[in-house]
């Protein structure tokens, strides 16, 4: 590899260092090899691994989530047909989950884990470029693709520049309202984590948020004071704004202090009326008193 696209592959690397951080994924194994599983089927004796990260799961009582990192950056723009390229990062990918499935490392990890009833073994691969304005949402240009089947893991996220901007946006407006808060993403009640042991907000974001266009994040105020964050990747519209009110409403049973429901085009000025229509929907109480509309792309006008 030559010195630029070495360059350029390392600021990939710490991009995406910066952001793991931001979401709680925190000291990540990194830049690794394992040994292939089936060299033959594979066509590599050796998987190239550039972060590996693991945690309990909030959302899946009793699990633990293995999360292998792939990060692909570059200097050019996405292609316009992406989909060849996609699959060769997403096979790439599968492969080494697949070898890692076997590897000493993931039993080293399980081992006297008493705590634990099943593993996921999930990839994680951001997609990125250097490229100011490059717009491309990845995700949906990719929504009808069949994904290979050919390799045994358990789920692939694509992380794009819209994505990564979007968290990365949504995390710096919250920590700009809430000045030298701790900030905590809430999870959401799926089904499989209703124990009492699973924790009901943490630092750690899980790896299937990523997926998701709301990111729930908690911040305590005071002693016995939370507030409730929602940022909607969507752009504003009252019936969005009506199944979030009503999402805030549910997750937190009306003990939060403050309400924060935050979109990225939100504009007051257009948008106040529409607010105001969609709270007057639920029974005015507490809990409606506390909600408030912003854009977390903020500037002077909002």
């Amino acid at each position: 590899m030559g010195e630029f696209p070495k360059r350029i592959g390392e600021i990939g690397e710490e991009i995406v260092g910066e952001f793991l951080s931001l979401i709680g994924w925190h000291n990540p194994a990194k830049n690794f090899d394992i040994p292939s599983i089936d060299p033959e089927k594979h066509k590599k004796k050796t998987h190239g691994i550039d972060a590996y990260f693991n945690y309990k799961s909030p959302l899946i009582s009793k699990t633990l989530e293995n999360i292998i990192i792939s990060v692909k950056y570059s200097k050019d723009k996405y292609p316009n047909s992406p989909v060849a390229k996609f699959k060769d990062y997403y096979v790439d990918l599968g492969k080494a989950i697949e070898s890692f499935k076997k590897s000493d490392l993931r039993a080293d990890n399980i081992i006297n884990r008493t705590d634990i009833e099943g593993v996921f073994d999930r990839g994680v691969l951001f997609w990125l470029n250097n490229v100011d304005g490059d717009s491309t949402d990845l995700t949906s240009k990719l929504s009808r693709l069949e994904a290979p089947k050919d390799f045994n893991h358990d789920g692939i996220f694509l992380v794009d520049n819209n994505k990564i901007e979007f968290i990365f946006s949504v995390i710096e407006f919250v920590k700009k309202v809430f000045v030298n808060k701790e900030i905590e993403f809430t999870y959401f009640n799926t089904g499989l984590n209703g124990d009492n042991d699973t924790l009901k907000n943490g630092t750690i974001m899980p790896v299937q948020y990523l997926a998701s266009n709301i990111i729930p994040i908690r911040i305590q105020i005071e002693e016995e004071k939370n507030a409730l964050v929602l940022c909607s990747r969507e752009k504003f519209e009252q019936d969005e704004l009506i199944k979030l009110i009503g999402l805030a409403k549910n997750i937190t049973a009306n003990y939060q202090a403050k309400t924060i429901i935050a979109f990225p085009d939100y504009d007051r000025v257009y948008h106040e009326q529409l607010v105001n229509n969609a709270i007057r929907i639920f029974e005015e109480d507490s809990f409606t008193k506390t909600i408030t509309v912003l854009n977390f792309n903020q500037n002077f006008r909002n």
